[in-house]
């Protein structure tokens, strides 16, 4: 019984992404060639033999930027791992599209089963799951959030496991490796992860009277955490110590809310990408409030989830008073920059919400119960058929150009960066501190982007060696960017002079061929928890493996 649910994902994932498959195309959003350059930088790594935490050195226009150290290490070398061995990037996306997809819909069967739902009601509420918020957002704009919904059911399972098990409210071994795998996929999906637990935390605590021994397992699941996760904090520590870090794009926080999709207009706005929510989903959802309001006390794992549910989407959407907020707190439109961001953990909560009314009312079958699943039967056709028109426009018109669809079937997986979209973002350059955010997205592109045809690039172990040809000694900005921790050698000689305010360093180049090295010091401590860090799982594995193992000897 544990493999035709998977069987049912995969088909309602092939009906999802269905028109991208016939079309055979190569769809894109705003982070697409982002993300597309940390992995291919990363699949590099691994493909050369050439390690390098820090600086990157085959992606981000070869220019020497950090990236992957502050932004989900472990998972970007996990992604360029299936990028070396899908071989295409066509390829890698549709595997990607089906590995997020059963990911959602399978922890989100693992929550609704642990809870004692149903199988049948369990396998519908887990497709409609992938088919709102910011799931449809990855397999058609790689909208990064979208990891984070995929591991939030298990996030809310330690959550809800707070309240539920009185024997052992905090598996610490549990709760440690939730957070640990989220903090090496997305860093503000753990910032979400986070708040989501807040409120389980609170109950857990009134429940059991403030009980010494939770506190011990939330301390050791922390500490554990940490061990797991020591590079990414490590790199952080290392970077902004000593740099100041151009944040990513500001955006006005009021316009990215939650709203109602509409049905007309089929370009971008249907359906759930860009936060929209289906006129029906919002129904059920109303539904469930009521049910709330008159069942106060029948479920508390209910009650809490669907209240603290509504409570998150209620702040996610454009009713919300974020014009306000980002008066205050003027940091949020860069850090936050979309509030409907925020529906990663507000569908979980609701989905569980509305498994565990349908579950604890309607055992008997009668009217009712035929009510409640021909909603839930409406709410997935309408969330299924809106994923599909999303996924057809974005394979018909959201394609960048032929050159670009000929680059994802090419095995030469560089070709794909050879277009005038890629790369513009400035985010985690080092700058200077009368930086102003909007303008060095521009900077970036007029001095490293547009410049680096003129140069010839190569790596040597984790250096990065640039070569030109020129007929006259003069000043230039070469196409690098440097921190403090970067060392160049120019012509053989240490710079130390002027860099621009993108971190470009500006030097003297002499008649005939001139060569410069970048390289990156990393600190002998961030190496110690860099092994820490893989020794931390090695030993986890070992551990998962002898339990395993003793379970199948009992």
């Amino acid at each position: 019984g544990v493999i035709w649910p998977y069987l049912i994902f995969i088909a309602v994932t092939t009906i999802m992404i269905f028109y991208q498959l016939k079309a055979g195309v190569f769809t894109s959003g705003a982070d697409t060639f982002f993300h597309s350059a940390r992995f291919y930088d990363a699949a590099m790594q691994i493909k050369n033999h050439n390690f390098s935490p820090f600086q990157s050195n085959y992606g981000f226009q070869q220019s020497g930027r950090v990236i992957n150290a502050l932004y989900g290490p472990a998972f970007a070398y996990l992604n360029g791992l299936i990028l070396l061995i899908t071989k295409t990037w066509f390829n890698y996306q549709i595997f990607t599209d089906y590995f997020i997809c059963l990911l959602g819909a399978g922890t989100m069967m693992y929550l609704l089963q642990y809870v004692k739902i149903n199988k049948p009601l369990s396998v519908l509420l887990s497709i409609l799951y992938i088919n709102i918020g910011m799931i449809p957002s990855y397999l058609n704009s790689h909208t990064f959030n979208g990891w984070g919904q995929a591991w939030m059911p298990l996030v809310l399972l330690c959550g809800v496991r707070m309240i539920k098990d009185k024997k052992k409210p905090i598996n610490w071994i549990q709760l440690m490796v939730v957070m640990s795998v989220i903090i090496q996929v997305h860093i503000l999906s753990t910032l979400m992860a986070i708040a989501l637990l807040i409120p389980f935390f609170i109950i857990c605590l009134y429940i059991n009277k403030n009980n010494k021994k939770i506190w011990i397992d939330l301390f050791k699941a922390i500490l554990g955490t940490i061990c797991l996760t020591a590079n990414v904090w490590g790199a952080y520590i290392t970077l902004y110590s000593s740099n100041k870090l151009a944040t990513p794009d500001a955006y006005d926080l009021r316009m990215g809310g939650v709203q109602l999709g509409g049905y007309k207009g089929y370009l971008g706005t249907y359906g759930t990408v860009s936060g929209h929510i289906l006129p029906i989903i919002l129904f059920l959802i109303i539904l469930q409030l009521i049910f709330i309001i008159r069942n106060f006390k029948q479920n508390l794992v209910n009650t809490t989830v669907t209240i603290y549910g509504l409570f998150i989407l209620a702040i996610a959407s454009v009713y919300f008073p974020w014009g306000v907020v980002q008066r205050i707190f003027p940091f949020t439109e860069s850090l936050f920059q979309f509030p409907y961001r925020l529906t990663v953990i507000a569908y979980p909560l609701l989905i569980l919400g509305i498994g565990l009314t349908i579950q604890l009312n309607f055992v008997q079958v009668n009217w009712k119960k035929y009510v409640s699943f021909i909603f839930v039967g409406l709410a997935l056709i309408e969330s299924i058929v809106s994923t599909i028109r999303t996924t057809h426009y974005f394979s018909s018109y959201d394609t960048v150009s032929a050159t670009v669809q000929r680059a994802s079937k090419d095995t030469d997986l560089s070709k794909i960066f050879k277009n005038k979209v890629y790369g513009r973002q400035s985010d985690y350059l080092s700058v200077s501190k009368n930086y102003v955010p909007g303008k060095m997205n521009n900077l970036y592109r007029k001095k490293v982007i547009e410049k680096q045809k003129y140069y010839k690039h190569f790596v040597d172990h984790n250096r990065l060696i640039l070569t030109w040809n020129v007929k006259s000694n003069k000043r230039v900005t070469l196409p690098l960017v440097m921190y403090s921790q970067s060392e160049l050698i120019v012509n053989g000689k240490h710079f130390n002079g002027k860099k621009n305010s993108v971190g470009s360093p500006i030097v003297l180049q002499r008649k005939g061929i001139n060569n410069a090295i970048l390289s990156f010091k990393v600190p002998t401590y961030f190496y110690v928890l860099l092994w820490i860090t893989i020794i931390s799982w090695i030993i986890l594995l070992v551990f998962c493996l002898y339990k395993v193992g003793l379970k199948f000897t009992k």
